[in-house]
C-alpha cells in the first residue's frame, strides 16, 4: 500500500443543525405511521432473470412499480440495481445485498453481517435481507425424476443448507432484540408448508409429503413466510413463482411448478395481505404487467410493523467509487446535538482524517454530507460518525478506485502439481455480494461449463487461496485460467493467462 497523501481538508465537519432536525422527527418521509408507532410497509421479492435485459428492463421497473412496495429484495441484477432504482426513482440501494428502497438503508454493523438497517421512519429502523440459494440440483426435479424422499432430503441439505444457514441464525437473534426482520429471496427450494399430506393428495407432482430443510430451518429460528400467513391453505391457493415461462408462456417438457420465491418475516410484524405479481393470467397472480419480463414471478407483501429506535449509523452511497466522483455519506446520530463526520484511511483512528466538506445534501430528505475524493489516493476508506468528544458511534466502508482502473485477477505461478493450492489474487472487482471466481479450461467458450468456483466475499481488492485438494478429484494435466465473474451472473470481468497443472 502507498502512504496516504497530503489531506484534502483540515477540519472535522460539524452536522448538528441536521442531526437536531433528525432527532426531532421534523424531516419529511418516511413510512405512514399508525397508532403506537406501528408503520405500514410493503416488501418485494423479484427474481429479475439475468440482468432484467432478457424482455425489457423497463418492464421490470415496471412491474416493481405496479407492485408498489417501499423495499425491495433484486436476484440476477447482474450490475443493473441501480438502474432500476434511477428508473424508479429511489435513491436508496445497497448494491452488495441487491436491496433498493423507497427509504434510507444503512449497513449492519459488521462488515460480514447479511442484512441491512432501514430508517423507515425518522430514528426507526427495520432490518432486511437478501439472498439467492443455488439453484441445481432442484428438489422437485428429482421428486419428478423418481428420487426418494430421503435422496431428496440430502441432496437439499448438500446443496443449500450451508448458504441459508448463517441467514436464519443471525436474523432469528436479530428480531429477538426487538428489530423486525424480513428476509427475501430466490431460494430454489419450495416450502415445507406446500408439501404436506392434504397437498399430496390433491397435486400429482407432490408424489409424498417433503420436510424442506431450507423453509424448515428459517421457521424453526423465528421467521414467518408472509405468503402462507395470508393464505394458509396451500391446496386452494398454491402461488406458484416458479415458472412464468422463460419468457411466458414458452415452456420446456416436462416442467415442475412451485413457489420458490419468498418473503420471510420476524420480529414486531403482523401480515396484513400478499400478492403474487406475474402474467395476465396466471395461477394466483394479482397484479398483472404485460409482458411478464421474467422467468419468475414476484411477491409482495403488506406489513403492519412497530420500528425500533435506532441506534448511531452511517452509511455511503456506494461501496465502489471511482477517483474524482463524490462519496455521499448518510447518518443518524440519535439524542445527541452535535457530531462529527470524517474520512479515514480503513481501520484508522477518527482523528486521523484524510477528507472533509462541509454539508451541502444529497437531494434527499435524510442530512448527509458529500465528501470531494480528487485528492484522495485509491484505497480503502471509511466514513465515520463520533459524538462531540470524539468517541466513535459508528463507520462505514467504501473503496477508492483509480479513473481508469479495470477489474484484475492474476495467479501466484504459472506451472502447478495437481496438488498444488493455488493463490489467486483481484484487485478492482465490482465488490458485490455474489462476485465468484470459476476456474476454467483454457479458451472456454462455454461459460457455463465451469470446474469450481469460489465467492470473493464482496471484496473489492484481496486473495483466495485454491485449495485443490478440496476439490475432490484434482486437476487433470492440461492448462486453465480463472475467471473473475460479475456478482450472481455468467458475466466475466477479468481472466488470467492461461497456467498450466502437470503431475
Amino acid at each position: 500500500m502507498r502512504r496516504m497523501g497530503m489531506a484534502v481538508a483540515g477540519e472535522f465537519v460539524r452536522v448538528a443543525a441536521l442531526a437536531a432536525l433528525l432527532a426531532l422527527g421534523c424531516l419529511p418521509g418516511g413510512a405512514q405511521a399508525q397508532d403506537e408507532g406501528a408503520v405500514e410497509l410493503r416488501v418485494m421479492t423479484f427474481n429479475v432473470w439475468y440482468g432484467g435485459e432478457q424482455v425489457s428492463l423497463g418492464q421490470v421497473v415496471e412491474a416493481i412499480r405496479a407492485a408498489h412496495p417501499d423495499i425491495a429484495g433484486i436476484q440476477e441484477p447482474d450490475g443493473n440495481l441501480r438502474k432500476i432504482a434511477d428508473a424508479l426513482g429511489w435513491p436508496y440501494l445497497d448494491e452488495r445485498r441487491h436491496i433498493i428502497s423507497r427509504y434510507p438503508l444503512f449497513d449492519a454493523p459488521g462488515e460480514a453481517d447479511r442484512y441491512t438497517r432501514v430508517e423507515v421512519t425518522p430514528g426507526r429502523i427495520v432490518a432486511v435481507a437478501n439472498t439467492h440459494l443455488p439453484a441445481t440440483p432442484y428438489g422437485p426435479e428429482g421428486v419428478r425424476d423418481g428420487k426418494t424422499v430421503d435422496e431428496v432430503i440430502q441432496s437439499e441439505i448438500d446443496t443449500r443448507m450451508g448458504a441459508i444457514e448463517p441467514y436464519a441464525a443471525a436474523l432469528g437473534e436479530l428480531a429477538k432484540t426487538g428489530i423486525p426482520v424480513f428476509l427475501t429471496g430466490d431460494f430454489n427450494s419450495p416450502s415445507y408448508l406446500d408439501w404436506t399430506d392434504v397437498v399430496a393428495k390433491a397435486r400429482p407432482a407432490v408424489r409424498y409429503p417433503v420436510l424442506w430443510p431450507v423453509s424448515k430451518a428459517l421457521a424453526d429460528a423465528g421467521l414467518r413466510d408472509s405468503y402462507r400467513e395470508a393464505f394458509p391453505d396451500p391446496v386452494a391457493r398454491p402461488g406458484f413463482t416458479w415458472t412464468a415461462g422463460y419468457p411466458h408462456p414458452r415452456l420446456k417438457p416436462n416442467e415442475t411448478f412451485d413457489r420458490i420465491d419468498f418473503v420471510w418475516t420476524a420480529g414486531d410484524s403482523k401480515t396484513m395481505a400478499s400478492e403474487l405479481v406475474g402474467e395476465p393470467g396466471g395461477p394466483d397472480v394479482d397484479i398483472a404487467v404485460q409482458p411478464w419480463p421474467s422467468d419468475h414471478r414476484a411477491v409482495v407483501s403488506s406489513f403492519r410493523v412497530v420500528p425500533a429506535v435506532a441506534p448511531a449509523m452511517i452509511a455511503v452511497d456506494r461501496r465502489r467509487v471511482v477517483q474524482g466522483e463524490p462519496v455521499v455519506v448518510r447518518f443518524n446520530l440519535p439524542g445527541l446535538e452535535d457530531g462529527r463526520v470524517s474520512i479515514v484511511r480503513s481501520g484508522s483512528e477518527p482523528t486521523k482524517h484524510v477528507a472533509a466538506t462541509m454539508p451541502t445534501g444529497d437531494g434527499t430528505d435524510r442530512p448527509s454530507i458529500r465528501f470531494g475524493t480528487a485528492g484522495m489516493t485509491p484505497r480503502g476508506y471509511d466514513a465515520v460518525l463520533t459524538d462531540p468528544d470524539g468517541k466513535e458511534l459508528a463507520r462505514a466502508s467504501f473503496w477508492l478506485i483509480a479513473r481508469d482502473a479495470q477489474p484484475e485477477i492474476s495467479t501466484d505461478q504459472t506451472i502447478y502439481r495437481a496438488t498444488d493450492p493455488i493463490k489467486a489474487s483481484f484487485k478492482n472487482a465490482p465488490g458485490l455480494d455474489l462476485d465468484w471466481i470459476g476456474i476454467y479450461k483454457a479458451g472456454e467458450t462455454d461459460i457455463y461449463n465451469y470446474i469450481t468456483y469460489f465467492y470473493t466475499d464482496a471484496r473489492i481488492r484481496g486473495a483466495v487461496t485454491i485449495d485443490m485438494n478440496a476439490l475432490g478429484t484434482p486437476l487433470e494435466p492440461g492448462d486453465y485460467e480463472l475467471r473473475l465473474m460479475l456478482d450472481d451472473s455468467y458475466t466475466e470481468v477479468a481472466r488470467t493467462p492461461p497456467f498450466q497443472v502437470v503431475k
